[in-house]
């Protein structure tokens, strides 16, 4: 590290910035005066959710003109609501392989594109049994992982849902997002089966989460902003760093152009940025280097320890001695109102060393 440290004499920083996209479905508005249900008042609790999904043609009721809310959903009915929800391909699909489930089932198109999707999964005998009950844990997975849920509450509210259940963040995420809150305060039910009804106001209120209210997406904005924002470091009147940020290829280009204040300089702006902190950053971690904690007094010595460890002869050098890091992943942990989430960038370091001749 000394050796390599001795012969930079400035550094650039190329950083393509990879950023979080919220896939959140937008509700669509329609007129659902021409569908109507016996057994669907308007005084019972999920009508409108069953009125939005009818009136998009994501639900049916029965040829006797009644809809059943108090019915357990069937995996294969779930499938379909889902899909058609998530407007997935359900046309061009692969084949899921579950040896219950051919494609003359009417749910086959819909089982695969959430399969395909890495949305639903079946079971240990290859069968996906379409005609079971849906439960809760895998209602909360399938809503989870569709519509790309922010967040994920440390606190877990639920007495009978452990916190080593393969469902436990998914539940945590409904919970987070307001998407649900459980059967009672305490309990959510994770093994009991889900309603029609239940399952219509699951997926509209989901659709229904705004961006602009959500404190996640928030957080990610002010992390994005420190991080593309343009600045310069300057010692007396000697620029010694600046940051960069390219709108057209979605890159930050981060410079040191001196050893000791350079380089200091870099890990104070960009992904390094001391203002982080502030927005709830706790850890970064660069490359499969092990995430650094920004509370520890030795962490922008470490951060530079990672920094460099990556650095080899670059491919394209521009000078006699250039040395750089391609496509390093750099990720920001962070920690909001109790709610973790992180923000990646895609990192290419470039260091310039100039000839000794």
């Amino acid at each position: 590290m000394s050796n390599l440290r001795r012969k930079i004499y400035a550094a650039t920083v190329s950083v393509a910035v990879v950023l979080g996209v919220i896939v959140t479905a937008v509700p669509v508005t329609t007129d659902a005066a021409g569908t109507s249900f016996t057994d669907v008042k308007s005084t019972l609790d999920h009508y409108d959710p069953i009125m939005n999904l009818a009136g998009r043609g994501i639900v049916k009721g029965y040829s006797d003109g009644t809809y059943r809310p108090d019915n357990e959903l069937t995996r294969g009915q779930a499938s379909k609501i889902l899909a058609l929800a998530l407007k997935l391909d359900t046309r061009n699909v692969r084949n899921p392989g579950f040896k219950d489930l051919d494609n003359k089932n009417g749910f086959y198109k819909y089982v695969a594109a959430l399969e395909n999707a890495g949305l639903i999964s079946g079971f240990e005998d290859n069968t996906f049994k379409p005609n079971a009950s849906m439960t809760r844990a895998h209602m909360a997975k399938a809503i989870d992982l569709g519509f790309k849920l922010e967040g994920k509450s440390t606190v877990n509210p639920f007495r009978d849902v452990s916190n080593s259940a393969w469902y436990v963040d998914h539940v945590k995420a409904l919970v987070t997002n307001k998407v649900t809150k459980g059967k009672t305060p305490t309990t959510f039910d994770p093994n009991s089966s889900i309603t029609r009804a239940q399952m219509a106001s699951f997926v509209v209120r989901t659709e229904n989460i705004k961006v602009a209210s959500n404190p996640i997406e928030k957080a990610r904005a002010e992390i994005r902003k420190v991080v593309t924002q343009n600045g310069v470091i300057e010692v007396g009147v000697k620029k010694v760093a600046e940051s960069r940020f390219n709108s057209r290829t979605n890159t930050v280009t981060m410079t040191a152009y001196d050893i000791d204040e350079g380089i200091k300089g870099l890990t104070g702006i960009g992904v390094f940025s001391s203002k982080l902190r502030a927005l709830g950053v706790k850890k970064i971690s660069i490359g499969n280097a092990k995430a650094v904690d920004l509370s520890r007094p030795t962490a922008k010595d470490t951060l530079k320890e990672d920094f460099f460890a990556l650095l080899k002869p670059s491919t394209k050098p521009s000078t006699d001695s250039d040395v750089s890091a391609e496509d390093v992943q750099v990720t920001l942990y962070a920690d909001k109102n109790d709610i973790q989430f992180r923000e990646t960038f895609n990192v290419n370091f470039h260091v310039f060393v100039p000839s000794t001749n």
